[in-house]
């Protein structure tokens, strides 16, 4: 089994506010999306961030899913 794509420069990307310039629905967009949520939600910067099964993304030892809302999304820890 290979190991997951590490994810944490993408989100930390989100996290500085950079451009999101990744295609919308791919691991990069979800990465960035995250950083950007994890910065507006008052976290610390992102570290070891990898998608998970299904739609789910971890980083800073925890885990969440991803709902799509519109043409965004929403994350909400599981664990």
């Amino acid at each position: 089994m290979s190991k997951p794509d590490d994810l944490t420069p993408y989100a930390v990307e989100g996290y500085v506010s950079m451009v999101n310039g990744y295609i919308s629905t791919s691991p990069s967009w979800y990465a960035y999306k995250l950083g950007a949520y994890l910065k507006a939600t008052g976290r610390t910067p992102p570290r070891d961030v990898r998608m998970g099964r299904g739609y789910s993304i971890r980083g800073n030892d925890m885990r969440f899913t991803i709902t799509h809302q519109g043409d965004d999304v929403a994350f909400e820890r599981v664990s």
